[in-house]
């Protein structure tokens, strides 16, 4: 029995697009199409799909290769301050580099920050510090039952966020959230180097972005260095922005 053809390049290239995610390069696209563990069988077009997709949202779109050159990016003066208004023209594929709740101040972050790093959690005004879980063969772990809370996870935050936005140019601009976008939202809710698809007309004032639901999709991802990065120099940037702090 022939195996069916193997999906071509145009076929692969429309799967992705017409799911939502920006055109990639040929190049970026070729080494899944032709991969040696596909020489012996044809695979289907949803796996190339599920490939290319998760291969795509891990990556920096500002590496040569990664997006088609065609790929639409912010305009030179989008971070003037002098313009007043204006309005993106056409769908623009960026990543987040950084992102800031809004509805915390920083000593509150900073806190929350310092006990998570202590192992520590609170439930009213009691701290309860979370022990690391004993060897199942040592004697305190089978006198012991484990230690279960009651209490609640915490519930994400709404925001609003302040988002650092970079293109596939390298440009970056900050984007506001002026109304709720799901999908928003600080690690691990929303990652570091998450893709970010701001749609025609998304509106632009002194230098931000207004993010709206109607021109904004937050398509997920993660650079893995990048988030790392973030999230280990979160702290001491959270110190270094409180008003007297001297370096």
């Amino acid at each position: 029995m022939m195996n069916p053809p193997s999906p071509t390049l145009a076929q692969l290239t429309h799967a992705l697009t017409s799911s939502g995610l920006p055109t990639p390069a040929p190049s970026f696209l070729s080494p899944i199409l032709n991969s040696p563990n596909t020489s012996q069988r044809t695979p289907p077009l949803t796996s190339l799909v599920a490939t290319a997709r998760l291969r795509l949202l891990q990556s920096d779109i500002t590496h040569p290769g990664i997006l088609a050159s065609t790929t639409a990016t912010f305009p030179r003066n989008i971070s003037a301050a002098t313009v007043v208004s204006a309005s993106l023209s056409a769908d623009i594929p960026c990543q987040v580099l950084g992102v800031e709740d809004l509805s915390l101040s920083r000593w509150d972050v900073i806190c929350a920050l310092e006990s998570e790093r202590k192992g520590e959690t609170t439930k009213g005004r009691e701290v309860i510090r979370v022990l690391p879980t004993p060897p199942e063969d040592s004697t305190q772990a089978t006198q012991s039952p484990p230690t279960t809370s009651s209490s609640p996870a915490p519930s994400p935050s709404l925001g609003p966020f302040k988002i650092l936005l970079q293109d596939a140019a390298g440009q970056r601009v900050y984007a506001f959230e002026l109304r709720r976008v799901e999908k928003l939202g600080c690690p691990p809710v929303m990652n570091i180097g998450c893709k970010v698809v701001l749609r025609r007309g998304a509106k632009v004032a002194r230098g931000v972005v207004l993010l709206e639901p109607a021109t904004v999709v937050v398509l997920g991802g993660k650079m893995e260095g990048e988030d790392r990065k973030w999230r280990e120099g979160r702290e001491e940037r959270l110190r270094g922005g409180l008003p007297g702090r001297e370096d």
